[in-house]
């Protein structure tokens, strides 16, 4: 199925789409109104809130009290979207010499992406420093796949072949740049290539974070074709249902794509930190989502190379943000393989990998967890099998087992002798009087 231009609005995954009544951070620019021509860098001293919901700083403690100084250090991500602004690259988003993909950079989704994964910190109001990016030590590989700043009539800014060619360049040069995670924050239909791509990542021993799908509004859309128009009216009858709302038994499975397929971590938003919150009007429900993460009042960098606000709830910002943390475990596990770390990852995840769910999968990340639990995925599958601290085995406690006497049998059948004796004995002495009597 061929993406129209109507369909690339929802399936971008932009993040674009803000949450009616649920503001941004009210002092912050919007990372998504920013432009590369704009004379003095955007600056917000604003928490990022999932940052915060998600306990970010407290895991950047433990690994520097674990030996990792620098969280995410020796890791490269490949960001798999509409290119990385220059000034974001100078100001605080560490990226690779190398790229894919050349031109002006006129879109902010890919800063935004890659700001979240490994942006640098900033300094607060009272000079300590305000985490931005999951893994700030970790490198940005930029893939540029789409531009989607004025394209012309009828025309598609992004077409899933050149996505597919990005990808196949970073399967090519998996290995020699060390790129271990690749993040993917954009959707597309079922496309027959793209399988293939994602299987030689697979070989390479890659990582393909992607977002799960935001709920479509427009007609044309291809997630709004696939899923059926929206019900006239709510089933307590005579009201309008919300335009925004779930569709009733709605599950977007197979539907989206790469997040579809069965090797990659699709990932959904969650309106707080422990998913209770509310985001489903806002994204897809589907049993293909893998976790899902808060990403409502994040931090990011702008095409102007400043830090700003990220809006709304969005599966784009969801996948950064679980990019980063796999970019974590791929730093500081560095002798395990892509499918351990994802492992790891749904193993400590706040609900179960065997009873997943269509709002958020095997839960909640839980970064701390998926880092200091001592865990021991197989490396053929990636299968857990618990440790403990001390890497000893975990045994069933069991009652101390019987001593083996080697005489007990002797000194049985000498008691029962015993026995039979005196028994002997005694009655003698019973019988005695009796039988002196009756002599002559």
């Amino acid at each position: 199925m061929r993406v129209t231009r109507g369909a690339v609005a929802g399936a971008l995954l932009a993040g674009l789409v803000l949450v009616p009544g649920a503001p941004a951070h009210a002092d912050a620019v919007d990372c998504t109104g920013t432009t590369a021509d704009t004379p003095a860098p955007s600056s917000t001293t604003d928490p990022s809130l999932p940052l915060e919901a998600l306990g970010i700083e407290e895991t950047h403690a433990w690994l520097a009290a674990h030996g990792s100084q620098r969280p995410g250090a020796g890791v490269r991500v490949a960001v798999v979207d509409s290119g990385i602004a220059p000034r974001a690259v100078g100001s605080g988003i560490p990226v690779a010499p190398e790229a894919y993909g050349r031109g002006e950079v006129v879109d902010a989704h890919g800063t935004i992406v890659a700001g979240i994964v490994a942006g640098s910190p900033r300094t607060g109001p009272d000079g300590q420093e305000l985490p931005v990016g999951i893994a700030p030590a970790a490198e940005v590989v930029d893939v540029r796949v789409y531009d989607s700043g004025d394209p012309a009539e009828g025309e598609d800014p992004v077409e899933p072949p050149n996505v597919v060619a990005g990808l196949q360049w970073v399967a090519q040069n998996a290995e020699r740049l060390g790129i271990g995670v690749v993040n993917v924050s954009l959707a597309m239909p079922r496309y027959a290539p793209l399988k293939k791509v994602l299987r030689r990542l697979e070989a390479a021993d890659v990582v393909v974070v992607a977002a799960s799908g935001n709920r479509p509004r427009e007609e044309g859309d291809f997630l709004y074709e696939e899923l059926g128009p929206e019900p006239d009216e709510s089933a307590e009858g005579g009201e309008e249902a919300p335009a925004t709302g779930p569709r009733p038994g709605e599950d977007a499975r197979g539907l989206v794509w790469p997040a579809a397929y069965p090797g990659v971590v699709a990932v959904s938003s969650t309106a707080d930190g422990t998913g209770a919150g509310d985001a489903t009007g806002e994204v897809l429900l589907s049993s293909d989502i893998d976790v899902a993460v808060p990403t409502f009042g994040a931090i990011s960098y702008g095409l102007d190379g400043g830090t700003c606000g990220v809006p709304g709830y969005a599966t784009s910002w969801s996948a950064a943000v679980v990019s980063g943390v796999v970019a974590l475990l791929r730093s500081h596990h560095d002798d395990e393989n892509a499918a351990q770390i994802v492992s790891r990852l749904l193993g400590t995840a706040s609900a179960s990998t065997e009873q997943p769910n269509v709002h958020t999968g095997a839960g909640v990340v839980q970064p701390l967890e998926a880092l200091a639990r001592p865990l021991r995925p197989r490396k053929q599958d990636g299968a857990l099998e618990v440790a403990t601290s001390d890497d000893r085995a975990v045994e069933r406690a069991t009652a101390p087992p019987e001593e083996v006497d080697l005489l007990a049998g002797a000194r049985d059948r000498a008691v029962w002798w015993g026995l039979i004796g005196g028994g002997a004995l005694l009655l003698a002495l019973v019988l005695r009087p009796v039988l002196a009597r009756r002599r002559p």
